[in-house]
This record gives C-alpha cells, sequence and structure tokens, in this order.
C-alpha cells in the first residue's frame, strides 16, 4: 500500500469506539481521528465523558442493553458505521471466593454480555447492508491465560468474549466483516498512581523493561481495522511485552 493510500484509508469512514473514555480508548480515538475517521464515542453507564474531544468526533450514552439506539445515534453523525471498537471498564478486584452471586452476574453483564449485544447489532448492520467491516474488543490477558489471581469473574467474562469473538468470526467472514480481540497486560492506565518504586518493581518483570503505552494499542486497532488487515479475523493479539507468549 502506497503512503498515499495508506493517508486516506480511514478517511471519512465511521469509527465507534465503545468505552472510548476508559483506559486506552482515548488513545485509540485519537488515533482514529488523526487518520480523519470520523469517530463515535460511546460513554458507558456510571463512566465520565471525554472532554476536549478533537475535531470529527462525537459523544453519546451507550446502553448497551438497547445498543440499536445508541448506534442510530451514532451513525446520524458519523455514517454507516464500518468500524467497531470496545473498551472495557477497569477490572474490580476480588477473593475468588468472596465474590457474591450478585457482583459475578455484574460483572459478566458489563463485561460480556453487554459487548455481545453491541457487538451483534453492529455486526448485523454491517452484514445488512453488505459494507463489511471491523470489530474488535480490548480484553485482559487475564482472559486468555487465566494466571491472574483476584479477578476470576472478570477472566471468565474475558474469556468468554474471546470465544464469542472468535465464533463470530467464523459466521461473518464470508460477509466481509471481521472479529478480533487485543488482550493487554500492565499499559501505564493500568499503572497509573503507582509510586516510583511500585512501578519499578512491577516493571521488572516484563521482558522489554516497561509497561504498554497506550497509543502501542491504538496502533494495534487501527492495523486490524485496515485493509492490510484482512485476512486476520478470530485471532486475539497479545500485548504484554513479553509477559505471556504464544
Amino acid at each position: 500500500m502506497s503512503d498515499r493510500a495508506r493517508e486516506t484509508e480511514f478517511r471519512g469512514i465511521g469509527v465507534v469506539v465503545a468505552g472510548g473514555n476508559l483506559g486506552v480508548g482515548p488513545a485509540v480515538v485519537q488515533a482514529f481521528a488523526a487518520e480523519s475517521a470520523c469517530v463515535a464515542i460511546g460513554v458507558l453507564p456510571g463512566t465520565t465523558p471525554m472532554t476536549d474531544l478533537p475535531k470529527g468526533v462525537y459523544q453519546h450514552a451507550c446502553d448497551l442493553f438497547d445498543p440499536d439506539v445508541f448506534l442510530d445515534a451514532c451513525e446520524a453523525q458519523v455514517g454507516l458505521v464500518r468500524v467497531l471498537v470496545v473498551v472495557p471498564p477497569p477490572v474490580r478486584t476480588m477473593g475468588a471466593l468472596d465474590v457474591e452471586p450478585s457482583e459475578m452476574e455484574a460483572i459478566v453483564e458489563q463485561e460480556l454480555l453487554g459487548p455481545m449485544r453491541l457487538i451483534q447489532a453492529c455486526a448485523r448492520r454491517m452484514v445488512e447492508k453488505g459494507i463489511g467491516g471491523r470489530i474488535m474488543s480490548f480484553v485482559s490477558m487475564s482472559g486468555k491465560t487465566g494466571v491472574h489471581p483476584r479477578v476470576a469473574p472478570f477472566a471468565a467474562a474475558k474469556g468468554g468474549l474471546i470465544a464469542y469473538s472468535r465464533s463470530l468470526a467464523a459466521e461473518l467472514a464470508p460477509h466481509g466483516v471481521t472479529v478480533n480481540a487485543i488482550a493487554t497486560a500492565l499499559f501505564d492506565v493500568q499503572l497509573a498512581g503507582k509510586s516510583d518504586e511500585e512501578r519499578a518493581a512491577i516493571e521488572a518483570g516484563i521482558p522489554v523493561g516497561r509497561a504498554g503505552r497506550s497509543e502501542e494499542a491504538a496502533h494495534a486497532a487501527l492495523f486490524l481495522a485496515s485493509d492490510r488487515a484482512g485476512y486476520v479475523t478470530g485471532e486475539t493479539l497479545s500485548l504484554s511485552g513479553g509477559r505471556f507468549m504464544d
């Protein structure tokens, strides 16, 4: 692909970043906006909207119980949605034996069922309108490896989202829609607020010697959304600095 083609690939393309105000979400929003995409942020319930939105970026409340209302609002401003990125809220840690059934249900609803409903609604539109598309979800390495303590329900939900993405990828491939996941571990947003000593101790256990940078997660999303990733579907891309390898 020529430099000129890369510069115009996302120009005017409708992109939705559900949870774009959370975690690595702002970096993802900025990256697509910098490529001249039309971006809509989905603000999840109980979270704080972004401020100082870049040009061409809009913001809407994202009700995951009724995703079509949200998608209608997005399409009214950014046009047909060609790219959907799902960014989760921060993980809540608790001992596996201490989790109440109501807490399990809330975590699974927030981290699995809600995203599944949004992905399904968006994928249905992509298929019905014959536009193809790119769908990706940010998940945790805990959902892929299961080795992290105190995140059992969260890891289970993320593992379910990975499995759902793979199954959906197989069904949607003939329609030109790819579905992938991006598994992150120990990024700058996760280490925010840590002391220098705590951060140094954590980073000492990462082979590359540092935490991940939000812009690196954003570049991964740009790649999976690009034409160059048309042959990549049903995959879970690990961004862990070498802590976890397939």
